[in-house]
């Protein structure tokens, strides 16, 4: 009865310590949400707050939080009513895409991939890291993982006159259709938080863009180059392998495209992606080769504002009428012709 009597006290106290220490835990990770859910309410994002909420104790929504407090973070918040009425619940992940590490007005500057290339002075164009990991990059290969394989958001800026290097009034988010604007933004904590008018989405396959109306001149997609992919059994592999950069043909510049073998359209294609390294246009000033599938020699030039692309010692160059269309496994750009590689 004495070793009882000196034992459960002690046991007692053990637990309290653990109660205690878990709370204390608790309480410090609570510090910085309930402040983060009122400083969204208060800017009347409403719908974003509620997400977070929901999410926030979940097992998905852990490296949501967490990519919160790494540091300078720039966020990307859609206005209450930029959401449909029934569609007003936010997948994690794309949370995580709204997520980009750095802060805006540092143009991004942090130990991640930021890509800028400044035009005129009162410009630029970044393909800035997201949060959110390729899907197609995840393996079980740590050293893979560790090495890159986010998304990017292709963040464009144009400035407002004033003084200061970056100094812009017109941020806007590039998508594969339209744009999200910057309308707002607020600060809180290391928190850049931009109030942006549109809802943006995930990217999607090489495949599923195809069909969109990515340049004005193909208001019904990109049919035949998509078809064509499909028939080699090219469309499988740009979907799914990591780091793809493809270069996207208008109809209009395959006519003669049923003419060819399949064999003889396969080599034609394979010229025209890159597998293992995603290419963005703000690049081609620093990258200036690559090799594509085909095993040929891509080289970009950038020249009085225009992108161009060519292929091994062709002196023939095609024109990007659309850089940098963001997709599930890499980045597309839309070029006017088929790249030559004589």
């Amino acid at each position: 009865m004495k070793f009882l009597a000196q034992v459960v006290p002690a046991l007692f106290a053990v637990s309290s310590l653990v109660h205690a220490s878990a709370v204390i835990t608790r309480s410090s990770d609570d510090g910085f949400l309930p402040g983060f859910f009122d400083a969204l309410y208060k800017n009347n994002l409403t719908i974003l707050a509620d997400n977070y909420k929901r999410i926030s104790e979940t097992k998905e929504g852990k490296p949501v939080i967490e990519a919160l407090k790494n540091g300078p973070t720039t966020l990307l918040a859609p206005k209450d009513c930029a959401f449909g009425k029934d569609d007003t619940k936010i997948d994690p992940n794309v949370l995580l895409f709204n997520t980009l590490p750095g802060s805006i007005d540092e143009n991004f500057k942090s130990d991640h991939s930021t890509i800028t290339r400044r035009g005129a002075v009162t410009q630029s164009r970044s393909a800035v890291r997201t949060s959110f990991r390729r899907p197609s990059s995840v393996t079980s290969s740590k050293k893979r993982q560790n090495a890159g394989g986010f998304q990017s958001n292709m963040v464009n800026q144009l400035a407002g006159g004033g003084r200061k290097r970056w100094n812009y009034h017109t941020i806007l988010i590039e998508q594969a259709v339209g744009h999200a604007e910057v309308v707002d933004r607020f600060t809180y904590k290391d928190l850049i938080i931009l109030i942006i008018d549109d809802v943006i989405s995930l990217p999607g396959s090489t495949s599923e863009l195809l069909c969109k109306p990515l340049i004005e001149d193909a208001p019904n997609g990109f049919g035949k180059f998509g078809e064509a992919l499909k028939k080699t059994g090219i469309a499988d592999l740009v979907d799914t392998k990591d780091a793809i950069t493809i270069f996207a043909l208008p109809d209009e510049s395959l006519d003669n495209i049923n003419k060819l073998s399949k064999d003889d359209l396969t080599c034609l294609l394979e010229n025209h992606f890159i597998v293992g390294q995603t290419v963005y246009t703000p690049e081609f000033l620093s990258v200036h080769k690559s090799t594509a599938k085909s095993g040929k020699e891509l080289k970009f030039f950038y020249q009085n504002d225009i992108h161009y692309v060519s292929c091994g010692k062709s002196k023939s160059k095609s024109v990007v009428v659309r850089g940098d269309v963001i997709t599930s496994t890499g980045v597309m750009h839309v070029i006017d012709r088929p790249l030559k590689c004589d």
